[in-house]
């Protein structure tokens, strides 16, 4: 992760910014990390990500907990089996 003080983003705020549309950036003071400037996108896909919801197999009901016991993956991805063997 690229890494700018809080001097860089009050006198090259432009080029901070572009950086932060790139990947996310970190804000330093005095040395130490205090931010992380990133794209709006980049910030919507980690949101998205972190509000995922997660399900215990206890709150499945029984039909689906069958279709996924019977789920096959499609032939095309049969390659992927040699990295749970």
């Amino acid at each position: 992760m690229k890494s700018f003080t809080s001097q860089d983003l009050q006198k090259r705020t432009s080029e901070v910014q572009e950086a932060a549309l790139v990947e996310p950036i970190m804000i330093t003071h005095h040395g130490r990390k205090r931010h992380v400037m990133m794209s709006y996108s980049a910030f919507e896909d980690l949101n998205r990500v972190a509000e995922a919801r997660v399900f215990r197999l206890s709150e499945l009901d029984q039909t689906l907990l069958e279709d996924l016991a019977n789920a096959e993956m499609d032939a095309r991805h049969d390659p992927l089996n040699t990295l749970t063997e």
